[in-house]
């Protein structure tokens, strides 16, 4: 019995099909049938009933099956593992960060490493907001970089580390620059959005439904936060950017709520419990503060 024979099976029940089990797991269908063969052999009776139209689990297939995924599960926590210690020896640190992330906040980081540990390595990686936690996960980066809210997972830590205003962007500004535009007042615009990858659509939908506003969303998508702004001049539609994203600010106005309170997107870094073994955690977010990035419009 090996690995590959106990993932075979198990590609074959969540399927329901050798054909389409051998497609996931990028072998031809007849060397998965014999592995499966082999290992049905090696356990005394069939795991799946087949025929010309099904495959299904056995009664002995069924009572296994929970058991072999655990075992894959065990493996792949065990490979996870060994990575995390092997990765606790290393000058680098990889880190997945959203493209939403401040270029301020990312200099600031690396000013800090550099003073704390010269002999430190940052190895950044722009990824989407919904890769960083299956990367975490898969030990391919140590530190992730999202915009609120975090990946949550019982095995992760997540921890404020920034945030900054979230202005209003519009073609067709009537308001002084210095005076806030209440999100009350967004009620039945168009507000243009870039794709979700980022985090940035999510956070627009989910402030407008905390505050109970109707949002009127535009139909296209622009591919960056500079298309987004430029659009807005255009009059095409208007649009929300952290601080940090906007060009011109001769079009941007600051959110404020109900309350008066200027309208934030928070930051946060994500990792796992056994990236504080490190010797090197302590120069890159031990002990780091949220702050507040101010931008005068």
């Amino acid at each position: 019995m090996n690995f590959q024979q106990l993932k075979f099976a198990v590609a074959v029940a969540d399927t329901g099909s050798f054909t389409k089990a051998a497609d996931l797991c990028c072998v031809t269908q007849p060397a998965l049938s014999n592995a499966v063969a082999q290992l049905e052999d090696e356990l005394g009776a069939q795991l799946f009933k087949r025929t010309t139209r099904s495959v299904t689990l056995t009664t002995f297939g069924q009572k296994l099956m929970e058991e072999m995924r655990d075992i894959g599960k065990a493996r792949d926590r065990l490979y996870r593992q060994a990575s995390d210690l092997l990765e606790q020896d290393t000058q680098s640190v990889r880190i997945g960060m959203s493209p939403l992330v401040s270029d301020e906040f990312v200099s600031n980081l690396m000013s800090r490493v550099r003073r704390s540990d010269n002999q430190l390595t940052l190895v950044l990686s722009e990824m989407n907001k919904g890769d960083i936690g299956p990367g975490l996960e898969a030990g391919l980066i140590d530190f992730g970089l999202v915009p609120s809210p975090p990946p949550h997972s019982d095995d992760m830590i997540s921890h404020q580390i920034y945030s900054e205003p979230l202005l209003f962007l519009s073609g067709n500004m009537q308001t002084a620059p210095s005076s806030p535009i209440t999100l009350d007042a967004l009620e039945g615009q168009m507000i243009m959005m870039v794709d979700d990858a980022c985090g940035l659509a999510n956070a627009v939908r989910k402030l407008f439904i905390e505050h109970q506003i109707s949002l009127k969303e535009y139909e296209g998508r622009a591919l960056s936060y500079h298309v987004l702004e430029k659009w807005t001049q255009l009059g095409i539609g208007s649009t929300l950017l952290p601080a940090s994203k906007v060009q011109n600010l001769d079009y941007a106005r600051h959110l404020s709520n109900r309350s008066g309170q200027v309208v934030s997107l928070d930051f946060h870094a994500v990792w796992k419990p056994t990236q504080q073994e490190r010797s090197s955690f302590p120069s890159i977010f031990a002990g780091l503060q949220p702050v507040q990035t101010a931008t005068e419009l």
